[in-house]
């Protein structure tokens, strides 16, 4: 019976910022800014098992379990910039309403939060067994084995049909008549995947009926500039889809809410 020993290895530097405004004049905002470097030797343990397509690189286990300072690399889910802003304005215009486009230009607030973020990388695999490992367990529900690296993978094209340059890989060809351990010399989480922008906005308005009731009005859009944020590329080898990006995180999505408040 095999066992889990404790014995991985990671280290994070990170340099951080921030600026912020208290809420005054009807007005408040909180930015941050993180530069940072995330490396270890394992970063997950069976997040999704034997899924169909792996979460933020998931493809985790070493492919030489007598050699773990060869997995030495790029955390999974290392993001070397992350910008945050978030903020809150309640417009000052016609608190105090009297004609009907005050009322209806008046009292909204608004509020938001943007998230501009560099990509996490992830590992290409080969699911032949070139390694003689056996078949990849249910702890990591993904082969082991790493093709060689001829080339610079995070050369482009940065296309979804092509995300990164699948020529940058080869192939490892094992002996049947010799059978030999072989492991692929690309290293851990050495390509890139895609970077994340999102900016979630809302808008409420509180529209007063009587001196203790009144309705609000909440609009909120999740995505709000529908912008395409991509998902990692296929990075199994043997895939006639490699380097290709099928899935994003979704598009925009619009809640809106009427409350009585009383």
């Amino acid at each position: 019976m095999g066992e889990i020993a404790s014995i991985a290895n990671s280290s994070y530097n990170a340099l951080e910022s921030s600026l912020q405004k208290r809420f005054s004049h009807g007005l408040s905002f909180l930015a941050s800014y993180t530069y940072s470097h995330s490396i270890d030797d394992v970063s997950s343990f069976n997040i999704t098992g034997s899924a169909s397509q792996q979460v933020a690189g998931e493809n985790d286990l070493a492919q030489d379990p007598f050699n773990l300072e060869a997995e030495r690399g790029r955390s999974m889910f290392d993001a070397r910039h992350r910008f945050v802003l978030s903020y809150e304005w309640s417009v000052p215009f016609w608190r105090q309403a009297h004609t009907w486009y005050e009322h209806a230009l008046g009292n909204w607030q608004f509020n938001g939060i943007v998230t501009l973020m560099s990509g996490t990388p992830f590992t290409v695999f080969d699911p032949n067994d070139v390694s003689l490992q056996g078949s990849a367990p249910e702890i990591s529900g993904f082969s082991s084995n790493r093709p060689n690296l001829i080339g610079n993978p995070n050369s482009g094209p940065r296309t979804p049909q092509e995300w990164f340059n699948t020529a940058a890989f080869q192939r490892l060809t094992p002996d049947p008549n010799s059978p030999v351990e072989q492991f692929g010399d690309e290293g851990r989480n050495v390509v890139q995947g895609p970077g994340y922008a999102n900016w979630d906005f809302s808008a409420l308005k509180n529209i007063p009926i009587t001196e203790r009731k009144q309705f609000q009005f909440r609009a909120e859009l999740f995505n709000f500039l529908n912008h395409t944020n991509f998902r990692l590329p296929v990075s199994d080898i043997s895939s006639p889809t490699f380097g290709q990006i099928h899935a994003d995180l979704g598009p925009r999505v619009i809640q809106l809410a009427l409350k009585f408040l009383f």
